[in-house]
């Protein structure tokens, strides 16, 4: 913010004082909506990267005379909105004091009962010969992608010919001391520049996308050929350029995702990307204690009975700890369920992760077991289950995920039905894991089934 005077004598509302800029600060914290559009603006930064130093890879809101409650309740609606509601549960207060949440982060331990149970989850490995590793997404998916020879001609023929150009003008702004306007824009002429394709920033520009240069030359040069064959001169190339780099980034970013999933889905079907329990330890073990943020004495879950929740794996469960209301139905649901042993609530970014053909990885929400003796089968059922607000249902991140976690259960039960006998099978009571996505409109009548009638 650019001030024009700061002496106490100099505020007579004809210049821009600063403590003018001050209760427009003050005034503007007040608007919740503003704020969670301010996280969300931060939290997409194109090519943000993490430091490894906590208190600068945080978003800090500061706000005056806001009800906080408020603040945090707008900004977690806004992520939810956003399909981000993983990041609701790394969302901070600072205590007016000082502290954060008054004591900060500190362990939950199992229940007695479970204190000893070793609990264990597959993972989605890469098995080569005698190598086992963890599915990395760049090693195993990106650079795997076959992009010699992909011909971007739907691309070309989606590029419109009657395109309007963006209007190149000189513009002048400056203030003046009388009127009713005292910001003054005026046009000063045309640029008169000559915009020209440049093939070399087109590159460096879907160099993410497609890691190899030489490639991307060679599709960034077919595009240019295209259009040049339909009629394209190259002055018309120069005003383009934004638009074109622009749908090229969306159309790499389509075929990306295609060939990933297609190599992805050949490489499970070859036995060389798995998801099975195995005896050799390359499994994800349930850690011993969870974290919270709530302080002691903090409001806590209540059951059906109006009790305390029995059946969580971790003991207290706080309300702030299930941040959507859907979440917190659930999980009253899932305890009061007599076939279930155990259920947890997932902590993204922290615990149990699936990685699939995209980039970003799948934190599930909720993870839970079964008792044996089901329709199932005599093993005992671990369930890990994705939960969606309504307002995503039938997005490309939702469709997404369902496809994962379907593809996971489908080579889960082909481990179980094919390669029993194996060393790397762990099936010694027919335990079984089915991976689901369910939207919080359908979970009354979803959840249900995934236990015995």
């Amino acid at each position: 913010m650019q001030v024009e005077r700061v002496g106490s004598d100099q505020r007579d509302g004809g210049f821009i004082h600063a403590l003018d800029v001050k209760e427009w600060l003050i005034t503007a914290s007040h608007n919740a909506a503003a704020l969670t559009q301010l996280v969300r603006r931060i939290l997409r930064q194109p090519h943000a990267q993490k430091t490894g130093v906590a208190a600068l890879d945080e978003c800090y809101v500061v706000t005056h005379h806001a009800d906080t409650a408020n603040v945090v309740a707008a900004i977690t609606s806004g992520l939810e909105a956003d399909g981000l509601a993983d990041l609701v549960q790394e969302i901070r207060i600072a205590d007016p004091e000082g502290g954060e949440d008054g004591q900060g982060p500190r362990a939950i331990q199992r229940r007695p009962t479970f204190a000893k149970t070793e609990i264990y989850l597959p993972e989605v490995l890469r098995v080569e010969d005698d190598s086992v590793r963890k599915l990395d997404y760049e090693q195993d998916i990106l650079f795997a992608l076959d992009w010699s020879g992909l011909d971007p001609a739907p691309l070309v023929a989606k590029i419109p010919a009657n395109f309007q150009s963006p209007e190149q003008q000189m513009r002048r702004i400056r203030l003046v001391d009388s009127g009713e306007e005292r910001i003054v824009s005026e046009v000063t002429g045309s640029t008169g520049e000559r915009l020209a394709f440049d093939p070399a920033y087109a590159v460096r520009m879907v160099s993410d996308i497609v890691p190899n240069a030489w490639i991307a030359r060679e599709i960034v040069g077919a595009l240019v050929a295209g259009l040049q064959r339909r009629g394209f001169a190259g002055e018309t190339l120069g005003k383009l350029h934004g638009l074109l780099i622009e749908q090229l980034r969306k159309w790499l970013d389509g075929e990306r995702d295609r060939m990933a999933e297609a190599h992805f889905r050949k490489e499970v079907a070859a036995g060389r990307i798995q998801f099975r329990l195995r005896t050799d330890r390359h499994n994800w073990a349930m850690p011993a204690d969870s974290v919270t943020y709530e302080p002691q004495g903090a409001d806590q879950m209540l059951g059906t009975d109006g009790g305390p929740l029995q059946r969580s794996l971790f003991s207290p469960i706080y309300k702030n700890d299930l941040g959507k209301i859907d979440e917190r139905e659930v999980a009253v649901y899932l305890d009061a369920e007599n076939s279930l042993l155990w259920w947890h609530r997932n902590v993204a970014r922290h615990q149990y992760v699936l990685q699939g053909w995209r980039r970003e990885r799948i934190y599930p929400d909720f993870i839970f077991a079964v008792q044996p003796g089901n329709q199932y089968g005599k093993g005992k059922r671990l369930v890990v289950m994705e939960t969606k607000g309504d307002h995503l249902a039938g997005n490309t991140d939702t469709e997404y995920k369902q496809a994962v976690l379907d593809l996971m259960t489908q080579a889960f039960q082909i481990d179980q039905t094919q390669r029993v006998g194996e060393l790397s099978i762990v099936n010694p009571d027919g335990t079984t894991v089915e991976c689901d996505l369910v939207l919080m409109s359908e979970w009354k009548t979803k959840l249900p089934t995934k236990f015995p009638d």
